[in-house]
């Protein structure tokens, strides 16, 4: 079968964050089984290596199994990806996707199936008869413009602007409902994110189509480079070590502590965006007695919630601390943390709590998104229980879980090993999700 990824990122030739990477790490698992070509935008500041191909605007690269097209035009040739820096975006990002959209879909007639990431390229399912899969890794970037002129870039019908039409939307141009309605198979990046798409908060207003649709939306889970997170041979930890020989953790807990300063304790990693969606602010009500009872907090990261969280290490030095991200020195929060809080008010899939469970640190985590499918709770589920669960988004119910956690890994550390054991066995490959695409790569192609 011949595949056409399509996507604003591919890692490692552009990524602003988890799309490139996701996108990268499904089409790679894919083209172990079949014919893949990933068409991503030749940014200026992208790595683009390859060729150009004669007489075409695009320019080719051979990256393992498969083959890499950078479209070459001057809507990309300019600083940054979205915008000159990452707290930014053009404003015709419409019209620089549309273009790149319009160079897709004359590619896509040579495929069987296209798969399609994000609004950047949601008009894509539009303009071609190729049978599409619309994956939504986040629909708070809807990717909006003027509706006529992106009708007339698109070299769409009329019928397109029409007010309920299908890429109008409040009087503008709405790219990931056009990738929505049009294409074959839409999906998301966890089961528990697809239920929630179906409610307008969650939709960012689009609820009502998706439930509308006549395939349902389904949610397959992200996944990660298994062999890159690897406890046995990742060169960054001090000590490697597996799930049956944990030893090599209390190495990297205690290059931890060093690294930060903080006394012992029941030490807690975070990874990621400082901010309330992040559900941070959870923490503001009952830290200082958390602190007390003994946690330790490591914050990694950068984001609006950075004065509050400054403000937590100020008061307890030795206690908590807040450290600029660092890919390498993130590796040694999650392999050196006892547990991993992951307290988000919104998370479509997650990534962290996967790191971390691949690491040994049993994730204290809000029921929601791919949280609730990746994360099950102990006392739920004994037997493949992988970590700590909250159900209500309300302060107490995290220190509750807080507590509940310390109480485990202090007077039950056999059910804490095998809870431990459990998160770092399990299959969080790419190639177990890519069985799941090409099954639906499968069901939507032509016969």
């Amino acid at each position: 079968m011949k595949i056409l990824f399509a996507a604003a990122e591919f890692s490692p030739f552009v990524r602003t964050g988890g799309l490139g990477n996701a996108v990268a790490g499904l089409a790679h698992a894919v083209s172990k089984e079949h014919e893949v070509t990933v068409a991503v935008p030749g940014y200026r500041d992208a790595t683009m290596p390859g060729r150009k191909m004669p007489g075409r605007p695009w320019r080719r690269y051979r990256d393992g199994n498969l083959d890499v097209l950078f479209w070459i035009d001057e809507a990309f040739d300019r600083p940054g990806v979205y915008g000159p820096d990452p707290a930014s975006a053009y404003d015709d990002n419409w019209e620089r996707f549309g273009r790149f959209s319009v160079a897709v879909s004359d590619l896509a007639g040579d495929f069987d199936v296209v798969h399609l990431n994000d609004g950047h390229v949601g008009p894509v399912a539009l303009k071609t008869e190729t049978p599409s899969v619309f994956t939504i890794h986040n629909a708070s970037y809807p990717m909006v413009g003027p509706l006529g002129p992106a009708v007339a870039t698109l070299g769409l019908a009329p019928e397109a602007a029409a007010l309920g039409g299908i890429l109008e939307w409040f009087g503008e141009a709405n790219y990931l409902k056009a990738g929505i309605l049009g294409a074959t198979q839409v999906t998301t990046v966890s089961p528990g994110h697809a239920r929630e798409l179906m409610i307008d908060e969650t939709s960012f207003g689009l609820g009502g189509i998706i439930r509308g649709l006549d395939r349902p939306i389904i949610g397959i889970l992200n996944g990660i480079d298994t062999d890159e997170w690897n406890t046995s041979h990742d060169p960054v930890l001090p000590k490697p070590f597996t799930a049956t020989n944990p030893a090599g953790r209390g190495v990297a807990r205690g290059m931890l502590l060093d690294r930060t300063g903080l006394d012992d304790g029941f030490i807690l990693g975070n990874v990621g965006r400082m901010s309330g969606q992040k559900g941070l602010g959870l923490l503001e009500y009952d830290l200082d007695t958390l602190v007390e009872e003994g946690v330790r907090f490591v914050f990694m990261g950068s984001g609006d919630l950075d004065p509050i969280v400054d403000s937590w290490a100020d008061r307890h030095p030795t206690a908590v601390v807040h450290l600029r991200f660092d890919d390498p020195a993130s590796r040694i929060v999650f392999a050196g943390s006892d547990a991993y809080l992951m307290p988000s008010q919104f998370e479509p899939c997650g990534l962290g709590q996967i790191y971390a469970m691949r690491y040994g640190a049993p994730p204290i985590a809000h029921f929601t998104g791919g949280l609730q499918d990746t994360v099950f709770d102990i006392d739920e589920d004994t037997e493949h229980g992988t970590g700590f669960v909250f159900r209500s988004f309300v302060h107490p119910s995290l220190t509750k879980t807080i507590r509940r956690a310390m109480r485990y890994r202090s007077a039950l550390p056999d059910l804490w090993r095998e809870m431990r054991i459990n998160g770092m066995t399990r299959d969080w490959s790419w190639d177990a999700r890519a069985v799941e695409y090409m099954a639906l790569y499968d069901a939507i192609r032509r016969p």
